[in-house]
């Protein structure tokens, strides 16, 4: 039953894909018209469609835990697949329609989070702009809507809270609870058995569900890439296919993409883990900054949203190769790397 809803949520959303490429059959082409068409469709998909975009969401959650969803989520990875060669089709810009379904799957997910209405949209616009720079070979350069949501992420985030080794062990704990059973299985009890901890050790140190979920997000992004592979991508400057080399050797960090997929909907939805909105959604990217640098070099300073727009892309990444087996996903993320590269080294 569930599957059918799923599949009924599908046939919806390709309805509206329809409807966007009848309205757009008179586009005006070429590369310049595909920011503002970007921009638009995202909001449109995310503020009058939402509830199918939470569909689309929670399919690809469902399918990296359970086979019976794989079929379900490949379909709406081909819904994608099709909107997307047709419209940049319709634009005479083909060549950039799978990159670009990339960020709009990566980006969307992101317009999901709401802060405040009228600066997510102007973020979003400054994003996409950024996007048809990439395409024509030219860095993003200032976007004082996100920097601005920026510095007010960073005043809005708690200092970090010095714990002692019980706390956390606690932390890991939740954090390995989340990745495996999502947001749900996150309960004092789950997080105690994981821990090895009594229940009422687990109550003290984190009394709240929303403290708990708290540790388990900031837990989660410290375990996802090691400090020190970002000083050796920065080492790599002038050197892509070194650096694509130091990429594909780094853990797997598929349990940090689903960890962080479940605090994300968890955001989206409850008022208790608000205040997540924002550092989510614009304090991304700090990652991301360091590996775009080294690839695009020193002489190239990257910007708050090259280095947004570079997390979106890797987000569309990880869901366009969820299904893949580890040397896949690598093999598939390096082609579309050396891909984006191409576009975005010949300025």
């Amino acid at each position: 039953m569930y599957v059918s809803a799923h599949e009924y949520a599908q046939a919806l959303a390709a309805a509206w894909c329809d409807d966007r490429l009848d309205q757009i059959s008179e586009a005006p082409t070429g590369g310049d018209s595909l920011a503002p068409l970007l921009a638009t469709l995202i909001d449109d998909w995310c503020e009058g469609q939402r509830g199918l975009a939470f569909a689309w969401r929670e399919c690809l959650l469902l399918a990296a835990r359970d086979e019976r969803y794989a079929g379900t989520a490949q379909r709406w990875r081909l819904l994608w697949a099709d909107f997307w060669n047709d419209a940049c089709a319709r634009l005479g810009i083909p060549q950039v329609a799978m990159l670009t379904e990339r960020v709009f799957d990566g980006e969307s997910y992101m317009h999901l989070l709401r802060w405040r209405r009228s600066v997510d949209r102007a973020g979003l616009e400054e994003i996409c702009r950024a996007w048809g720079n990439w395409m024509h070979g030219r860095l993003a350069g200032p976007s004082p809507w996100r920097e601005m949501a920026r510095e007010c992420a960073l005043r809005s985030a708690p200092l970090p809270e010095l714990r002692d080794e019980t706390a956390e062990r606690i932390a890991a704990a939740a954090a390995a609870v989340l990745a495996r059973m999502g947001v749900g299985g996150v309960t004092h009890r789950a997080v105690a058995a994981e821990a090895g901890l009594t229940l009422g050790v687990v109550s003290h140190k984190f009394r709240t569900s929303a403290d708990l979920l708290g540790s388990a997000f900031e837990m989660t992004y410290l375990q996802s890439v090691p400090s020190e592979a970002i000083a050796q991508a920065a080492g790599t400057d002038g050197d892509v296919h070194s650096m694509l080399d130091r990429m594909d050797s780094l853990p797997s960090t598929e349990n940090f993409r689903l960890a962080m997929a479940e605090l994300m909907m968890a955001a989206m939805r409850d008022p208790a883990l608000a205040p997540f909105a924002a550092q989510l959604r614009y304090l991304r990217g700090r990652t991301s900054r360091g590996v775009l640098q080294a690839l695009v070099g020193r002489d190239r300073p990257v910007s708050v949203a090259d280095a947004a727009l570079f997390s979106s892309f890797s987000v569309g990444q990880g869901n366009a190769h969820a299904a893949l087996s580890l040397a896949d996903r690598q093999a598939a993320g390096r082609a579309e790397l050396e891909m984006l590269l191409g576009f975005l080294n010949r300025g």
